[in-house]
């Protein structure tokens, strides 16, 4: 009994997860501040820019699926100027690097 207890809790951590991330995209909406979307989702997980245009990148693991969940969000001027979001095999195990203050 105590393993389908165990088993069902599990799955409702990784469906709110999910959940909590559908949430997140949903928030956001063109014209929003690198400020307002940073409440949103935090610090991205990877950061590039060209000739006035930047992307933030977050990305999700699912131990369940063994995909990232990608949302990449560009900015012209600041501003939320377009959002993409796809899932990506992950192709070797994730090395989880504290950070250091």
């Amino acid at each position: 009994m105590k393993k389908i207890h165990v088993i069902g809790m599990l799955l409702f951590l990784v469906l709110s997860a999910s959940c909590g991330s559908m949430n997140k995209m949903m928030q956001v909406q063109e014209g929003m501040s690198k400020q307002e979307i940073a409440k949103i989702f935090g610090t991205p997980d990877y950061r590039r820019f060209n000739r006035g245009i930047e992307e933030w990148e977050y990305r999700t693991l699912s131990v369940v699926t063994a995909l990232y969940k990608v949302t990449v969000i560009a900015f012209e001027d600041g501003r939320v100027s377009g959002m993409n979001t796809f899932t990506e095999e992950v192709h070797e195990s994730p090395v989880v690097v504290p950070c250091q203050h």
